[in-house]
């Protein structure tokens, strides 16, 4: 989005004292209740492994899920191995599930986090199960939990992506709100804007009262202090004293404490899901790709991988930490960028709020057609706006609406404002309740279009596959002169250690 337009669309939503629908359709898909899974988290303030965890589907509710001292590894493994059930189950892990994960399914499976801390929870958690050596009966099942929750984290950072939702980042791209940029990152403070108080000064207190308190993976420091910093202090104390009963009354305190916090993150992101899906617009119709794209892309990035393990076959698993070199970081700097001008594209035609976004950037102008040359199979057009959009000869366009209606610039008058394009369909067609005719139709003369960049991801997808060939093992950008063969790990105890492995074993 464009710095100017979004200025203008925070001032309408402060002149009508609410949050305003962004855009003609909604953009982000929401499952179905029993298919849309919730996690939140709390960390002690200094741990990256979790102190408690609220999880379920919007139609069963939540599981809470806590331990007396987050700092203590057994416990917290336990706990996960609970979670790990839960979770592996909602995405058809080969050993919860007959069916199994793949490529193509009826439903849609999603995650839903309240915000970017506990989406950050997802690569601590993989970081600390997935290649973890720990000698514990139920270790596989916190392997599987590692490396499902690398390959979600890894997911969430796909552009166009579905399946990872951050609720503070779903509401942002479906309204707009009347407050600050660095505001909009607490789920508390949206969630007050959109309660349905009827004044603006209602809805900003609203807000501003929200935000006084954490919905992020640490509680309030004051509240860490003073409830549950004595009771942990004296859990520690029956715990080496040996007194069992001591123990359970105090974990039975610490867990009602946490579970308060856990619940109400819960309930916010809960809360995000179903204002989205009861918004009375239409989904966006490309997002029919991008949930296709999502499964298929999680099944290859964690499902088949999940069925080579169970059946005895040596996976290959996503690297917890880096790209293995820098033949694997280029090509998937190049897939970013596809899947990018993938989203983009399939996500402008039926969004008139999108459009407006990529004219404002010069990728398209408004346009009459002023003359249809049949002969020479030529149109000339005039732009109105935007005055100096970034167009030049042999770029590729589309009617805005209908992506199969291409035209190729042929020449470029920034003077005279004037484009000659080259038309690229055949047939006729409908733009909602407007005729889209064969090209040198006489009726498109004095009509006004919209014409956008067409869409480019094939190149970037090409760009992608050519750089993961163009490096070899003595390319200089590999640091220290290591092969693909060694890499980085991390010790049970956090300790850095360099081991060789297998090609493939740690990517």
């Amino acid at each position: 989005m464009t710095t100017s337009l979004e200025t203008i669309r925070r001032l309408h939503a402060w002149k009508d004292g609410r949050p305003l629908p962004r855009g003609s359709v909604v953009n982000v898909h929401v499952t179905d209740d029993e298919d849309l899974l919730i996690m939140a988290f709390l960390r002690m303030g200094g741990e990256s492994r979790p102190w408690g965890v609220a999880v379920g589907t919007l139609a069963d509710g939540p599981r809470k899920f806590t331990v007396p001292e987050g700092r203590n590894r057994t416990l917290v493994g336990d706990m996960m191995v609970e979670v790990a059930e839960i979770l592996l189950s909602h995405f058809n892990h080969p050993t919860c599930s007959e069916v199994g994960p793949t490529e193509y399914r009826d439903t849609f499976r999603q995650v839903w986090l309240p915000g970017p801390t506990h989406v950050e929870m997802l690569q601590c958690l993989a970081a600390a199960y997935a290649r973890s050596r720990w000698q514990r009966d139920d270790i596989d099942s916190l392997h599987a939990l590692g490396n499902l929750c690398n390959a979600l984290f890894i997911e969430q950072q796909r552009p166009g992506q579905q399946t990872v939702i951050s609720a503070t980042e779903a509401l942002r791209t479906c309204y707009v709100f009347p407050t600050a940029t660095i505001r909009q990152g607490h789920l508390g403070h949206l969630l007050g804007w959109l309660s349905p108080l009827r004044s603006r000064t209602a809805r900003l207190d609203a807000a501003h009262s929200a935000e006084l308190q954490s919905v992020a993976t640490v509680l309030n420091p004051d509240k860490e202090r003073d409830d549950l910093q004595p009771l942990v202090e004296q859990w520690g104390i029956a715990q080496r004293k040996n007194d069992a009963s001591q123990m359970s009354r105090l974990s039975r305190k610490i867990a009602r404490e946490l579970e308060v916090e856990l619940t109400k993150r819960w309930e916010a992101t809960a809360a995000a899901a179903r204002h989205i899906a009861d918004d009375p617009r239409e989904y966006n119709e490309g997002l029919k790709t991008l949930v296709d794209d999502s499964n298929k892309q999680m099944f290859r990035t964690w499902g088949e991988s999940a069925l080579r393990e169970e059946a005895g076959e040596p996976p290959y698993w996503p690297n917890v930490f880096s790209d293995t070199s820098a033949r694997t970081a280029g090509r998937a700097y190049q897939k970013r960028i596809a899947f990018d001008e993938k989203a983009r594209h399939l996500l402008v035609h039926d969004d008139t709020e999108l459009q407006r976004e990529e004219l404002a950037a010069g990728h398209g102008v408004i346009c009459t057609v002023t003359a249809v040359d049949a002969k020479n199979k030529r149109w000339l057009v005039t732009w109105s706006y935007p005055e100096l959009p970034t167009l030049k000869e042999a770029d590729a366009l589309v009617i805005a609406g209908a992506r199969k209606f291409g035209l190729s610039v042929v020449d470029v008058d920034l003077d005279a404002k004037t484009l000659v394009l080259t038309p690229k369909w055949r047939t006729e067609g409908m733009l909602g309740t407007r005729p889209l005719f064969t090209p040198f139709d006489t009726r498109w003369r004095g009509r006004e279009i919209v014409l956008i960049d067409d869409d480019a991801h094939g190149l970037a997808e090409r760009k992608a596959m050519t750089t993961s060939k163009i490096f070899g093992d003595d390319d200089i950008t590999l640091l220290l002169g290591y092969s693909n063969s060694r890499h980085a790990a991390y010790d049970d105890d956090g300790r850095i250690s360099l081991g060789v492995t297998a090609e493939g074993d740690d990517a």
